[in-house]
């Protein structure tokens, strides 16, 4: 069974497969969204961003947008 978690907190160094994005239009256009594949690469202590990279880019994601978009573990 593949659970479906947030970004915020799966684990670090793994690619996932987006479920389920909150509806800000500025996701869709860095590439976030319901299919989309993305690469969790840091997590920033004390409730600091989530950096992830999508393709070619590396972005980070403010904690409170994190924990609203959903993954599941890419096999």
């Amino acid at each position: 069974m593949v659970m479906d978690r947030n970004l915020y907190n799966v684990e670090i160094g793994k690619e996932y497969i987006v479920t389920e994005t909150p509806d800000i239009k500025l996701l869709n256009s860095i590439g976030i969204f319901e299919g989309a594949r993305i690469k969790k690469e840091n997590m920033y202590r004390f409730g600091g961003p989530v950096s992830v990279s999508i393709s070619t880019r590396k972005i980070a994601i403010g904690k409170n947008i994190a924990e609203r978009i959903h993954v599941k573990e890419a096999l």
